[in-house]
């Protein structure tokens, strides 16, 4: 029987009917295929397709059941903690909206035969409450990760307070080390406050009175020896201490030209350039072009270095000895790239072998072969092998075409293959 014609009524309501759901009695989860009547679903069951399936499913029947289990519980979940949260909520409505879905997996394609049962092992295994009424069955959704932010907290903050501890520790035993360097450093300890005898009397002397105006006008003969006095004593000072200044004058005054002619000379370095200043700033003028040249290499690695190197025509090495023991370390050439980090390599037995940039490394040849730069400031160009640095892992190559023809270059290993 022939398809109805677009538009027609028949037409409408068969698509309306695809979008929409079906009797799951007549839906082949293995085929994921859905049949609108038992005839169709007949004719499905015997075709050959839904034969190849079955015997597939007979062959580990275990881990389908385990990935149609995984998925669905998955996604109900999803559906609860998403749209419901940790709310009280009833598992059929849960359900309603989880089959709402047309491409969902259905339970009987599962290890759990029933709603019920599902909802039984939920609360089993502790991922959510569960509780039976006149209503039905009610699940509520328990949010471990909170928990799981909590426990983050308490091991930051004991981490915290260990490294707190651990560098008091490490403080303490420096301020050890420093003491036992020092010797033996008389410690002062607190002791209490003695008297000796509890009876005496603690006596405050305090000053004259104010003298008055006219006591001051008056000279006395106390204030003319005091007078005198003071003025003897500054002389007996200035003698005797015309005896020690010279030594230390002499001192001073030693320290003071010193430090005269220091600062002076700092101020002639100071406006005048050193010999080195002018054998860097004749440096500078003579190395202007090089320069030139450093600034432009840095702007094109900038620009050409990729974290991708494997490009066709060069040769590699194998690195991995997931291919057998044979092709470990067997050479070959890049055919075709699959991506800009796989590609197809013809070995040098004719093996054609699909690996990994991860897996190959370059291939080093004998001086004056041409090689290919693969990354790097001077990504694709072709040059010649100058010379081998193996301290620094590095080969020294002569470019030798385009604008760039004849500069000669240092490059690590990884940088440059041999062309095949």
């Amino acid at each position: 029987m022939g398809k109805h014609e677009k538009g027609t009524p028949k037409e409408i309501a068969n698509r309306s009917k695809s979008k929409g759901l079906q009797k799951l009695k007549f839906y082949c989860e293995m085929c994921q295929k859905q049949c609108r009547d038992a005839n169709g679903f007949k004719c499905h069951l015997t075709s050959e397709a839904h034969q190849r399936q079955l015997l597939l499913f007979a062959e580990n029947s275990n881990q389908y059941l385990k990935e149609y289990s995984n998925e669905f519980r998955s996604t109900f979940l999803k559906i609860l903690r998403t749209c419901h949260g940790t709310k009280r909520v009833r598992a059929n409505e849960v359900y309603q909206e989880y089959i709402r879905e047309k491409n969902h997996v259905h339970m009987n394609s599962t290890v759990w035969h029933t709603l019920t049962g599902f909802i039984n092992w939920l609360g089993k295994e502790g991922i959510c409450h569960v509780d039976l009424t006149e209503k039905g069955w009610y699940i509520a959704y328990i949010d471990k990760e909170a928990e799981m932010r909590k426990e983050d907290l308490v091991k930051k903050a004991k981490a915290e307070k260990d490294d707190e501890d651990r560098m008091k520790g490490l403080i303490d035993a420096q301020i050890a080390r420093a003491k036992e360097q020092q010797g033996d450093v008389e410690e002062y300890q607190p002791t209490d406050l003695l008297r000796n005898e509890d009876d005496d009397k603690v006596a405050f002397s305090l000053g004259s009175k104010k003298p008055t105006a006219e006591d001051l006008k008056k000279p006395t003969a106390a204030l003319i020896e005091a007078s005198g006095s003071v003025f003897d004593r500054l002389k007996k000072d200035s003698k005797e201490g015309i005896k020690k200044e010279p030594r230390e004058d002499r001192k001073r005054s030693r320290s003071r030209s010193r430090d005269r002619h220091e600062s002076k000379r700092y101020r002639d370095d100071r406006d005048r350039p050193s010999t080195s200043s002018r054998g860097r700033d004749e440096g500078k003028k003579k190395s202007a072009l090089d320069e030139i040249k450093e600034m432009e290499e840095r702007k094109r690695e900038k620009q050409n270095r990729k974290d991708f190197w494997m490009t066709p025509g060069i040769m590699v090495k194998v690195t991995t000895k997931k291919l057998g023991a044979d092709y470990y370390k067997a050479k070959g050439e890049v055919r075709k790239m699959v991506d800009e980090y796989t590609a197809n390599v013809k070995l040098d037995d004719g093996t054609l072998v699909k690996l990994d940039q991860e897996h190959v490394e370059t291939v080093i040849p004998s001086i004056g072969r041409e090689m290919l730069i693969v990354n790097g400031a001077y990504r694709g160009a072709r040059a010649i092998l100058e010379a081998i640095h193996e301290k620094s892992f590095e080969v020294e190559l002569s470019i030798n075409e385009g604008h760039l023809k004849g500069r000669k270059v240092r490059v690590p290993y990884e940088d440059a293959s041999k062309l095949a």
